[in-house]
């Protein structure tokens, strides 16, 4: 007779599964923390394991290569990037001015440390094809949550054209641009293009 799924054996098993879900997690949490603060040129996976308090032996035995490793970080970065994105968009009241709202926490968000991340990986993945395997579908999934949570934002007018459910990833990319150039972008210029966004009747 078989043993049950509520004995012992099971729950020996399901500890197991859980303690190997949770050292997974170190390693990706410390795999984001190497990206930004190392980059992706300056990451080792000796450094990961070290961030993650663990041995050298027992990432090598969850995650055997670096591109392993990275590429995984992309999916666990999306997904904390996910949850980041539906808690400031649960931040949207029904005031009237949802779109200045909503551009506001998107430029909170592009300039997190998570986004630092995210940036790290696409450059990267410019001239690393297993790494673009992984980003690419990545950035698919974002481009579609930006679609389903913020088209109510940008209520689609009457008279508007063919192109105005692009608005939306519009204001997203050029956001991102922004971003990359946040370093050398002039303050006063971000400003006016920030309010631009938000006033300039679509």
């Amino acid at each position: 007779m078989g043993a049950s799924p509520t004995g012992s054996n099971f729950k020996q098993r399901l500890t197991q599964d859980e303690k190997t879900a949770e050292t997974r997690r170190r390693l990706l949490d410390a795999a984001i923390v190497c990206l930004i603060d190392r980059g992706y040129s300056n990451t080792t996976t000796s450094e990961i394991a070290e961030r993650a308090g663990l041995s050298r032996g027992a990432q090598l035995y969850h995650f055997p290569k670096k591109e392993e490793l990275l590429t995984s970080a992309v999916e666990h970065l999306i997904e904390l990037k996910f949850n980041e994105l539906k808690e400031k968009v649960s931040r949207l009241t029904n005031e009237n001015d949802r779109r200045a709202m909503a551009i506001d926490l998107l430029w909170e968000s592009l300039n997190g440390r998570l986004a630092t991340a995210w940036i790290e990986l696409i450059v990267a993945s410019r001239t690393d094809s297993y790494l673009r395997e992984s980003v690419r579908p990545a950035s698919d999934r974002v481009a579609e949550f930006i679609n389903r949570s913020f088209e109510e934002l940008f209520p689609r007018p009457e008279n508007a054209g063919a192109y105005y459910e692009l608005i939306p990833h519009i204001v997203c990319l050029t956001l991102e641009g922004m971003t990359l150039e946040r370093m050398t972008l002039n303050s006063e210029l971000t400003t006016k293009i920030l309010t631009a966004l938000k006033t300039y009747k679509l």
